[in-house]
């Protein structure tokens, strides 16, 4: 089948992604060929600057997944992003896989996008081939261009306002609820509490607002999520946790799958001279859940 295609990594799948991915759609239907896009796995990242790996990626593959259906699209190619596959010229890219393997008729690309061995190929490169071609230009805002690299300077310093509205949604968590040792129950605060993934970007240490989706339940709820060390412990942990209350829930969803959406930053983490002074301040946090947007 005939395609009209993007190519990229699409970490996050930002505004300005979804401006390239918008014009593939609108192609697609003008030229009569199917949407695509194709993307890599592992991000190339892992491979080329494995050093730089850790707390990088903004979405997993099943959110970019989920994402890209959201969108639309009618097909997602993934390719195995490896050795071999980091030697292909950007002539054999652009000949054996776009053309004859994809069938692509037109190539909707990023302003930086470039590709093949040693980054060869670019837009300009790919004018010598029969392909239809359109370039989308930076998406802008706040006068910062969109881009992943922003979406996670912004979480690194808790500005997850910002980073929502350059990603287009809420930046989101999801995976299995650990069971703990249960001292924010103790305390009269129990907590969901979900391990940070290493490849998964981290946002900055301290208290959010959240939504918390609980998928079994169907059921989304108002909810407030600390990420951090838990200082105030007598034994804080080497491992940051995200550890996420729900007013008036009391249900056991241990092994449960939820889905945390971070909608604003309350403050940072900190350590409190006693329980009690942490319970305080607890109670505070959530009385905040109401005052914000």
């Amino acid at each position: 089948m005939p395609l009209a295609l993007t190519i990229g990594n699409f970490d996050g799948v930002h505004l300005g992604h979804s401006q390239i991915i918008s014009q593939v759609k609108k192609i697609a239907k003008e030229k009569k060929l199917a949407s695509a896009i194709l993307t890599f796995e592992p991000h190339p990242i892992y491979f080329l600057r494995p050093e730089k790996s850790r707390d990088f990626r903004i979405t997993s593959l099943a959110q970019k997944l989920r994402i890209f259906r959201e969108q639309e699209i009618e097909y997602v190619i993934i390719l195995p992003f490896n050795k071999k596959f980091s030697e292909i010229s950007a002539q054999d890219f652009a000949q054996e896989i776009l053309s004859k393997s994809l069938n692509a008729k037109h190539l909707v690309i990023g302003y930086d996008f470039t590709f093949g061995k040693n980054r060869q190929g670019n837009f300009r490169f790919l004018e010598n081939f029969n392909f239809g071609l359109s370039e989308i230009s930076p998406l802008k805002n706040s006068e910062q261009t969109c881009s992943s690299s922003l979406v996670r300077r912004l979480l690194a310093e808790g500005n997850v306002t910002e980073a929502n509205r350059v990603l287009g949604r809420n930046f989101a968590i999801q995976g299995i609820v650990n069971e703990g040792r249960k001292l924010a129950s103790q305390l009269g605060f129990p907590t969901a509490n979900l391990a940070a993934k290493p490849h998964i970007v981290k946002p900055k240490f301290g208290v959010y607002k959240t939504k918390t989706f609980i998928p079994h339940l169907k059921k989304s709820f108002s909810s407030i999520t600390n990420f951090g060390i838990k200082p105030t412990l007598r034994e804080a942990q080497s491992e940051a946790l995200f550890e996420t209350h729900i007013p008036g829930f009391c249900e056991k969803i241990y092994d449960k799958k939820i889905h945390v959406e971070f909608l604003d930053f309350i403050r940072d983490e900190q350590k409190f001279a006693s329980l009690e002074d942490l319970k305080t301040q607890i109670k505070l946090d959530i009385t905040k859940l109401d005052s914000r947007n």
